[in-house]
């Protein structure tokens, strides 16, 4: 068989050339005329799998190593039987890890108290009940919201968008849906940012066009007056400098960029492709040990000081803003290029359950919050 993979999908060649030929390539150069004689597609994020794409082809199975599936047509698969699978739930840890990495630079840098404030969960699946978890782990007041989950279950835990966005920390968590009851295209817009009050920390590792850039714009240029930490932007890799400019923690889709993540999405979709073949799957990944996987801690210091200096040791968020934030210096027809090359060679980044955590004195009251974020304690 003759396989297209999306070059930056983790192990692709290890993984995939079992089935046959893997020709890797960029995710957004693949065309239609790549595809003529390939059976199976296997792509990311950035690739839109629709009649263009594959009309004519060979194609009769398509994997995308993602938690979304936006990007694919699937009335179109369903109608020509082509079988499709993504991964969902490969990078839920890693993107609920960077959320909250985020907010401790924030809280940090800028003197922010997390106690006793509230964070509004906009979307509670795979990542937003990690966030969640994480979130009660830390003490924080949580209001989640779900409206399809809140159908589904009946659950009275669940609360409107308008207090979700009057919480003091704000975070999407939802699939881009253009249309429909649940639509989530521009979710946050220019009906309902007033809602969002002075101080609070508004994140979107979501999709980009939940959030309507041009709105959080105008309201950041009249009072610049809440935090904004943007891993996603309507129409990326094109990104709008001015916005670029002001946001706080900016990033190149990101978020999910954990090599247990990436590695979790390959095996997913390793593992379906195995299925769909009617074979036995023997491939298991081997990944590289930590170079330094304790982490010291003196608990008299204050829970921002502590957890800044844990997100700092295996995430530095700092650094992909730094480098997502020299674009300014590139012309506008520069950025698209540059965006996808820090995304394809974007650097190892490990997630919390690969280290420990050894306090300078015992600390039990700490134990379990350090276990809720999958960090192993060393006594």
């Amino acid at each position: 068989m003759k396989l297209i993979v999306d070059e930056n999908i983790a192990f692709a060649k290890e993984a995939f050339s079992h089935f046959g030929e893997v020709n890797l390539m960029p995710g957004r150069s693949i065309k239609n005329e790549d595809l003529l004689e390939a059976e199976i597609l296997i792509v990311r994020s950035v690739t839109n799998v629709n009649k263009e794409l594959l009309d004519g082809t060979a194609v009769k199975f398509v994997g995308t190593a993602t938690i979304g599936t936006d990007h694919l047509d699937e009335e179109y698969l369903k109608e020509h039987s082509i079988f499709y699978t993504s991964a969902a739930g490969c990078n839920s840890y890693a993107v609920a890890e960077y959320v909250f990495s985020a907010i401790i630079h924030l809280a940090y840098f800028n003197n922010l108290e997390l106690k006793n404030k509230s964070i509004g969960i906009i979307g509670k699946g795979n990542i937003g009940s990690k966030v969640v978890k994480m979130a009660e782990a830390l003490g924080l007041e949580i209001l989640v919201n779900d409206p399809p989950l809140q159908r589904e279950t009946g659950s009275k835990e669940f609360c409107s968008l308008e207090e979700a966005l009057s919480a003091d920390i704000i975070t999407f968590h939802v699939p881009l849906n253009l249309e429909g009851e649940d639509k989530t295209l521009h979710l946050l817009n220019e009906n309902n940012i007033g809602l969002i009050k002075p101080g609070s920390v508004l994140i979107n590792s979501s999709r980009g066009p939940v959030v309507d850039n041009k709105t959080l714009l105008a309201r950041i240029k009249k009072s610049n007056d809440i935090f904004t930490v943007f891993d996603v932007w309507e129409n990326e890799p094109k990104l709008d400098k001015e916005f670029l400019g002001l946001v706080n923690i900016a990033t190149p889709h990101i978020a999910g960029y954990s090599l247990e993540g990436k590695v979790n999405g390959t095996k997913m979709i390793y593992d379906k492709l195995c299925e769909h073949q009617n074979e036995t799957p023997n491939w298991e990944p081997e990944l590289p040990k930590i170079k330094s996987p304790v982490i010291e801690l003196n608990f008299e210091k204050s829970i921002e000081y502590m957890f800044h200096k844990i997100f700092n040791h295996v995430y530095p968020i700092s650094e992909d803003n730094s480098k997502l934030k020299k674009a300014l210096s590139l012309a506008t027809n520069e950025i698209p290029a540059y965006f996808d090359k820090l995304r394809k060679d974007y650097p190892l980044r490990r997630e919390l359950d690969k280290y420990s955590i050894k306090f300078s004195k015992p600390n039990s009251n700490l134990n379990n919050l350090m276990r809720a974020l999958r960090l192993s304690l060393l006594q």
